[in-house]
């Protein structure tokens, strides 16, 4: 065999041994290995790897109306009745200082004193010369307010104490103030206005100025003009009564009037009121 045939056989022979040898190692190539977020995202948990939901807190059962009532009523009754008797004692030394003039006796300085600071307080323009006089107009205006009367103006303005005016400014009576900072601003406001809904540092400084705004601002007169009729009858101070002369205490008017008298009449909050008052010894607090 010549050289150059034995040359190609060997050429063929190293040949077929390679393909030999890559058949015999061929492995096929893998996809490329997905993100493991990606796996994450496709694979449905197991039972074991699924985590159980917690339940929602249960809400809290909203109070029973009857509770409500007569949380706020317990809690502001007390007060009510400590005011009047606070009243009651101021009426009393007016009464007595009554009586002192009538009998000719002189007041003192400190008594006269008195007199005009609590006159200013309660909205009655000077000058003070006549002291009897003045302890008339006095008289009118010093003076009880039944309890049904103010538990059913809270219950009405303060919606039984929970408004935000209530909770958040101790504002049981809606009553505005006019310096910027004195309370709560309204958030139905209208533009142009400037009133805010007043500040009260406890509820029994808002029954304070509420008696003070009732028994001193011109729109309330016809309240105690009603007031004053019931006394010189010697009649009880009846709520409902009293009501109808708060007709320029809201916007809604005779509305307003009812809707107070239905919440004295439901809650039987007459049976509160004073009985029959005591006649007082002199009677010319009772002319006009």
């Amino acid at each position: 065999m010549n050289t150059a045939r034995q040359q190609f056989l060997l050429t063929i022979f190293l040949l077929g041994g390679s393909l030999l040898i890559g058949l015999l190692t061929y492995r096929p190539a893998l996809p490329p290995e997905p993100e493991i977020t990606t796996l994450m995202k496709k694979q449905e948990p197991g039972p074991e790897l699924q985590l159980k939901k917690q339940p929602p807190a249960p809400a809290s059962p909203p109070t029973p109306v009857a509770v409500k009532k007569e949380r706020f009523f317990s809690r502001l009754l007390p007060l009510v009745l400590a005011r009047n008797q606070q009243v009651q004692q101021l009426r009393d030394d007016l009464v007595r200082l009554t009586e002192k003039v009538e009998e000719g006796i002189p007041l003192s300085g400190e008594e006269w004193s008195d007199l005009q600071r609590l006159a200013r307080q309660y909205r009655i323009r000077g000058p003070f010369h006549d002291p009897g006089r003045l302890l008339e107009k006095l008289l009118r205006k010093v003076d009880l307010l039944p309890p049904s009367l103010a538990l059913a103006q809270a219950a009405n303005e303060s919606a039984w104490g929970e408004s935000r005016f209530a909770r958040d400014a101790n504002n049981l009576f809606g009553q505005w103030c006019f310096t910027e900072g004195c309370g709560l601003v309204p958030k139905n406001r209208p533009e142009g206005m400037n009133h805010e809904v007043a500040y009260f540092d406890s509820w029994q400084a808002s029954l304070a100025a509420y008696y003070r705004n009732i028994n001193s601002h011109p729109a309330y007169k016809p309240l105690r003009d009603i007031r004053a009729q019931l006394r010189a009858q010697n009649l009880p101070l009846d709520g409902q009564q009293l009501a109808l002369g708060l007709e320029k205490y809201s916007a809604r008017g005779s509305i307003y009037i009812e809707s107070l008298q239905r919440i004295i009449r439901v809650n039987k909050l007459d049976r509160l009121d004073q009985p029959r008052p005591a006649a007082e010894k002199s009677t010319r607090q009772q002319r006009s």
